[in-house]
């Protein structure tokens, strides 16, 4: 062997093995992250114009897309191609056998993109893309394929339906992140659902036949589907027109086809009835037109905490239907993240691998929150039991891209996923030159709060919750001004990151759609940074300051609570805007209470600006319909208050009740003077301390003032029912009952 040869075969190694240079600084993040990646040196810069090879043969879509970002001359020789074209033979070797996979080499001489098919050659565009994103473009050598099939949405929400325009701008941000099916289930079209027999007119057919067309361009799978079965009568005539109505969207390009028979119930949610008119679908329709790729079937039965509730047989019933019939599942619940467990339990029972139906990020059920926080909770491994998974998401359809971004990575590679980085990522391509500000902003908007499907997300403002760990039961007994301080600077980074999104949001697609959550964050911030004012007066014993920054902050805090987004006539939801409601709130309104309180019994300035209390602390009697409620058999365990009709003589304490306001809560406990026994959230005592001790968040009460005396209610995590008299004691009741609270001096 030569020098030179020797030479060659160093400089060849080190390239493929990403050795490089300083010149590595220009490495680009790739996403999704591909499967086997190789970096070098660098190979050019940037170019404006680029010599095309192989374009007669080459995938037109994938052509198109090179095209639109480099102008086709002199330049950087760039061969394109699909497995079989002559013009990449020479690496026919290195492309992936996987559908949609590709091969990418970039070199000082040459680029090429090979892809397995012509998906691959477009994704194969798509990471150029990306590479050739930095003045600087390095040499590389990348060998890619997706680890999941049939990777994307489902637009299935409850709300306000996307937009011919924002389902435009899905297509395209699907092709860039090699999501490669859609699936359309808005509740608002009426031929998808309440006239699902009735063809599309024709202006309705152009616009359904111009969106296919364009999620095509992007290598983006348009199933389409109807939701028949809350009056499908199981009968030839309804059969012959699911196939018209199909044959209809076929003969406008669609050969994708769904039928839903979700949120359908007794009668109608039938499983074998299902499972017939199915396979009468496939033969009649499917079946003689081979170039149909996905028939989907969205069961009634969708997650597994429901199968008390339909026929015990139903999932057998339908996995009889024939077996290329994909069945959609959402995991152990409605909403649910996807593991290896939900998997093992589903295929069987459907016979063959399910099709996830993710509920993430849809807010449909908490549609006061967005969810802007990293993609996870679904395990790597589960991809590989699937048959494919699609996300649903925000009626807001740009700022769903900041999860769906991280689900095609997430889909792509599973194995190599990371939450954070992925996050990081989204939000610098989604908001480049403002991703710190609107990182900032993300953070206070990750949690659903409380909701019925109990999905949570604890990783909320973390910054905020270090600092409340650290400083806020300290701050509470001294002066701690570095604590202030602290505090003032995040709340302070939260106003005026998001005084930067506003400034943009005119411009910006995703920022003017949800700027109503960007307003209310920036009020966030500007009352944090009041109440550590606030703070640092009441020790200072400064009152007038004290009310001073008082009065903006309830200012503030009015402003915030009359926001509203979707709110314009025909909306079907609208949202009134939560930020930071996991600890930035939760905390306001503890110290802001607190301090409030303890402003009250030192200081006379201005105090008639505070809230009035609805009752004043001290010891009361509960009278309701001429009777007294009553503590019996005090000192015993659990039981309830009962009303009396007679004054209790002899123990007058079994009657009289300490009623005492939490300023952390803005709610007030109700103990018993006898015993101090608290009455806790369905109107009884508990039965043992050591296992269900008093808790604030649930045993505290709304008092509310009426003409005649007063309302009683629960609140916190009990719920906001009140509690009314029964026949014997108190209970939780939708409608409010008045109970006079007669104080005992």
């Amino acid at each position: 062997m030569t020098h030179n040869t020797i030479l060659k075969a160093a400089l060849a190694l080190t390239l493929m093995a990403g050795v490089a240079t300083g010149a590595t600084a220009q490495q680009t993040s790739i996403s999704p992250t591909p499967q086997r990646i190789a970096w070098g040196q660098k190979a050019f810069d940037r170019p404006s114009a680029i010599d095309i090879k192989g374009i007669d043969k080459a995938d037109r879509d994938a052509v198109d897309a090179l095209l639109s970002q480099f102008a086709k001359g002199k330049g950087v020789k760039v061969t394109i191609g699909q497995r079989g074209d002559k013009a990449v033979r020479a690496v026919a070797d290195s492309i992936p056998g996987q559908p949609q996979g590709y091969f990418l080499r970039v070199r000082p001489d040459e680029v090429i993109i090979a892809g397995n098919d012509p998906t691959g050659t477009y994704y194969g565009v798509q990471t150029f893309l990306q590479v050739a994103s930095q003045p600087e473009v390095m040499s590389v050598d990348i060998s890619d394929w997706p680890s999941t099939p049939s990777r994307g949405v489902v637009e299935g929400f409850y709300g306000n339906a996307w937009s011919f325009d924002d389902r435009i701008d899905q297509f395209a941000f699907y092709g860039r992140n090699k999501l490669d099916t859609y699936i359309y289930g808005p509740k608002d079209d009426p031929y998808h659902r309440a006239k699902w027999r009735e063809l599309y007119p024709a202006e309705e057919a152009a616009r359904m036949k111009a969106l296919n067309d364009e999620a095509r361009r992007h290598k983006v799978r348009f199933v389409w589907g109807i939701h028949p079965a809350g009056d499908h009568q199981w009968n030839d005539a309804d059969n012959e027109a699911t196939v018209r109505k199909f044959e209809q969207m076929y003969d406008l390009g669609f050969r994708n086809f769904s039928i839903f028979f979700d949120d359908v119930f007794g009668k109608q949610a039938d499983g074998k009835l299902h499972a017939q008119y199915m396979d009468y679908v496939k033969r009649n329709f499917i079946d003689r037109h081979p170039d149909i790729e996905l028939f989907i079937m969205c069961p009634s039965l969708y997650n597994k905490a429901w199968k008390g509730s339909f026929q015990p047989s139903y999932l057998a019933d339908i996995s009889v239907m024939d077996p290329s019939i994909e069945v959609m599942w959402t995991g152990n619940s409605v909403v649910d993240m996807i593991d290896v467990a939900d998997m093992e339990w589903i295929n069987p029972q459907i016979g063959r691998k399910a099709f996830i139906w993710l509920n993430y990020p849809v807010t449909d059920y908490c549609i006061n929150h967005l969810l802007m926080g990293p993609f996870t909770g679904n395990e790597p491994e589960a991809t590989a039991m699937v048959s494919g998974f699609t996300a649903n998401p925000m009626e807001y359809a740009h700022a769903s891209k900041l999860s769906l971004f991280s689900n095609a990575d997430f889909l792509w590679n599973p194995s190599a996923y990371d939450p954070q980085q992925s996050w990081l990522l989204a939000t610098e391509r989604l908001q480049p030159g403002r991703e710190e500000a609107f990182r900032k902003f993300c953070l206070y908007n990750v949690d659903l709060g409380q909701n019925t499907h109990r999905l949570r997300r604890f990783n909320e403002s973390p910054e905020l919750k270090t600092l409340i760990d650290t400083y806020e039961q300290p701050m509470s007994r001294a002066y701690m001004p570095e604590a202030a301080e602290a505090f003032a600077a995040e709340f302070g980074s939260l106003r005026d990151a998001t005084a930067t999104l506003l400034e943009a949001s005119p411009a910006d697609s995703m920022l003017s759609e949800i700027r109503p959550w960007i307003e209310a964050a920036r009020m966030l911030g500007s009352r944090g940074v009041l109440a550590t004012e606030m703070y640092t007066a009441l020790f200072k014993a400064d009152s007038v300051a004290f009310v001073d920054r008082y009065l903006d902050y309830a200012a503030l805090t009015d402003s915030a609570s009359k926001l509203s987004s979707r709110d314009f006539p025909g909306s079907v939801k609208v949202a009134y805007p939560m930020v930071g409601s996991l600890y930035a709130e939760p905390l306001l309104r503890r110290g802001v209470s607190i301090m409030v309180d303890e402003y009250r019994h030192r200081f006379g300035h201005r105090s008639d600006v505070f809230p009035q209390l609805a009752l004043e602390n001290g010891s009361y009697r509960l009278r309701c319909n001429g009777q007294w409620l009553g503590n019996p058999e005090a000192g015993s365990t659990g039981g309830r208050p009962i009303w009396q009709t007679a004054e209790d003589d002899v123990n007058p304490d079994r009657q009289i009740w300490r009623v005492t306001y939490d300023p952390a809560t803005g709610r007030y406990s109700i103990v018993n003077a006898k015993d101090g026994r608290y009455v806790n959230e369905r109107g009884a005592f508990t039965v043992s301390d050591s296992s269900n001790p008093f808790d604030a968040e649930w045993h505290t009460f709304v008092i509310e003032r009426t003409d005649n005396g007063f309302t009683l209610r629960q609140g916190g995590n009990a719920g906001k029912n009140y509690l009314v008299p029964d026949s014997t004691g108190l209970a939780p009741a939708e409608t409010p009952a008045t109970i006079e609270f007669i104080q005992v001096k």
